[in-house]
């Protein structure tokens, strides 16, 4: 579920409000703002901390802006789910487009139509998705805890304008409170075990 990447960055700059610190406060203080909860697509994952800072160098002043600019060699940790990664997490929402699952730090997992329990529909009355087990409907509820496959993850493009936005589908960044996710992990609920954990809990006993 999470990877140590190493990176490099040429121009971290360090304002002159931060220059009374030391380099390597400095410099901790601008990846962190730069990199930690930023989705980084071209690495495939969200960065959730700073791991180690392995090289400073340079450290030029720049001509009328006052800031020092220093090379960067580090280590960031990464949220990278690998296919066919099994996880658990909170049924947040669900409609007929599909469901939305957090797993605290990370609220962008979507398990679409085709990945539910088979077989599944949505119940506009109940307002969930039911499964049909063997003649036995069994809900799909928000709010409990869920344990999905993970099928992949996508990068969709930023939306530039808001019509953009609004023409988005759940599978390609739309979120269920009308914002973009530009990261998205499909799960899949299609397998012994995966599903409501109350589910299974209620087989084993």
């Amino acid at each position: 579920m999470f990877q140590i990447v190493a990176l490099s960055d040429s121009a971290v700059k360090i304002a002159p409000a931060n220059l009374g610190k030391s380099t390597l406060e400095a410099v901790t203080q601008e990846l962190e703002s730069l990199y930690v909860d930023k989705v980084l697509a071209e690495c495939g994952g969200l960065c959730v901390t700073l791991y180690e800072i392995t090289n400073i160098s340079g450290g030029a002043v720049l001509s009328g802006e006052g800031c020092v600019c220093f090379e960067v060699e580090f280590k960031l940790v990464l949220f990278k789910p690998f296919t066919g990664e099994v996880l658990e997490g909170k049924l947040e929402s669900s409609d007929e487009h599909g469901a939305h699952v957090s797993i605290g730090f990370f609220d962008d997992v979507f398990i679409p139509p085709s990945n539910m329990q088979d077989p599944s529909e949505w119940d506009e009355d109940e307002k969930a998705w039911i499964w049909d087990y063997n003649g036995e409907r069994i809900k799909l509820e928000v709010g409990e805890k869920v344990r999905f496959r993970v099928v992949g993850s996508r990068f969709p493009d930023s939306p530039k304008t808001a019509e953009e936005l609004a023409s988005l589908t759940a599978d390609s960044g739309a979120k269920a409170n009308g914002s973009f996710a530009p990261m998205l992990v499909v799960g899949d609920l299609n397998a012994d075990g995966l599903g409501m954990c109350s589910w299974w809990e209620e087989v084993v006993e």
